[in-house]
């Protein structure tokens, strides 16, 4: 049976940086390479996706993401965490150990004192087109409205990772963030005058309240699906530094 292993998966974004100047000719590269391949290829590609999204997935690499982002939503960082995987694959791996790491990346550093509102399109650390390469894909061989999410499910052999394991903390907390992602604290200082926006909480029914501040996914474990209902601040085209 043909198959994509996770060599082969990284290989194939790592080739689409080097090959295609934006992230939506990165991706658009992609759906043209898978959809010249079998559907179990393009399934394993989709399940290897998943699977670096999830490990990628802990409150720490979501407070990295807000520190940048000046807010981020369960989208954004969604967006977030396929961008990490343009980087290659050594360089996700630490930043997946190692998330203040962030701080000495070239393409975090250069946005580091500019507003927010003046980084160009293909500066934002996100790369949302990726999310969709092997859906589009999947439905030019399977046709229109061919679920790949319910595909990749039944197809993949290992289950998915449990993701936000680590301990939740309060993301606009100076004290907490300085101590847990202190490089990025420094790059990007929390000016006085124009503090982050407060990220609201969902109602809570039955069950032990959740720590003030820090985002809550609508999904928690899941990889965002686009179109989801989640948490609407901190839209980042309108965010300044």
């Amino acid at each position: 049976m043909p198959a994509v292993d996770v060599g082969e998966f990284w290989g194939l974004i790592e080739r689409a940086v080097r090959q295609e100047p934006g992230r939506a000719h990165r991706a658009g590269w992609l759906q043209e390479q898978l959809a010249a391949r079998e559907v179990e290829e393009i399934l394993d590609f989709e399940a290897h996706l998943d699977d670096a999204s999830d490990r990628a997935m802990s409150w720490l690499m979501w407070g990295a993401a807000y520190r940048i982002f000046g807010g981020c939503s369960d989208d954004g960082f969604c967006y977030f965490r396929t961008w990490l995987m343009s980087l290659g694959r050594e360089s996700f791996e630490r930043l997946v150990d190692d998330p203040d790491a962030l701080a000495a990346v070239p393409q975090v550093r250069s946005l580091a004192g500019r507003a927010r509102g003046g980084w160009l399109a293909d500066e934002w650390p996100e790369w949302e087109e990726l999310n969709y390469a092997a859906s589009e894909a999947f439905e030019g061989v399977r046709g229109h409205g061919a679920n790949i999410y319910r595909a990749v499910e039944e197809h993949r052999r290992e289950p998915r990772l449990q993701t936000l394991q680590d301990e939740h903390w309060n993301f606009d907390d100076p004290a907490e963030m300085a101590r847990r992602l202190p490089a990025l604290a420094r790059l990007f200082p929390q000016l006085p005058t124009e503090p982050l926006p407060p990220v609201p909480l969902p109602p809570v029914s039955g069950g032990p309240e959740r720590e003030p501040g820090g985002p809550t996914p609508e999904i928690p474990g899941q990889l965002a699906i686009p179109g989801l209902p989640g948490p609407v601040h901190g839209d980042r085209r309108d965010d300044t530094v």
